[in-house]
């Protein structure tokens, strides 16, 4: 019993640190102000709540390229067993975002207007990397394109984004 014990002790222990780490990210995106966001500062220096939640790392972006990173556990299954399709969307998601994102100027931001997956096949527990690339950035209009990959190279999921830029008045409070 006392081994049950502490198994239950630890977990309640990892869950405090992780919601610890989740109201620290909240704290930090809803706290910054329009000034935060020059040319020395980037919201995504740290993982966004979203990630934080789910267990996902921004590992690179910028000219247009993201990538980002997740090691699946029994906690993202479907009822099934296997990864569910939310989290292979939220990470496509997120890479395809910080890809566009890195295109736009200090005064833009954008929203999605559109976002399509394909899923080619099914995941247990293995390393994913989504890959996010900008494969049209117009100036009111982009598309976007993520691979989301097994360790092996494999094709697990692929995505397209339509997103809208945003300027002015319409940019502030993103």
């Amino acid at each position: 019993m006392e081994d049950d014990d502490e198994t239950v002790a630890e977990t309640l222990a990892a869950l405090a640190t992780d919601h610890v780490q989740i109201q620290e990210s909240i704290e930090t995106y809803t706290n910054r102000e329009d000034g935060d966001k020059g040319p020395d500062s980037n919201p995504l220096e740290t993982n966004p709540p979203i990630a934080e939640l789910l267990g996902f790392q921004i590992e690179s972006f910028g000219d247009g390229e993201a990538v980002v990173t997740i090691e699946p556990g029994p906690e993202h299954a479907n009822p099934m067993g296997t990864l569910h399709g939310g989290v292979l969307c939220d990470i496509g998601d997120l890479a395809m975002g910080a890809a566009y994102g890195s295109t736009l100027g200090d005064d833009e931001s954008f929203t999605t207007l559109e976002l399509d997956v394909k899923f080619r096949r099914p995941v247990w527990e293995k390393p994913l990397t989504a890959t996010g690339q900008v494969m049209d950035a117009g100036r009111t209009v982009g598309l976007v394109t993520c691979d989301v990959t097994g360790p092996d190279g494999e094709l697990v999921a692929h995505l397209q984004s339509v997103c809208l830029t945003l300027r002015g008045e319409a940019a502030g409070g993103r």
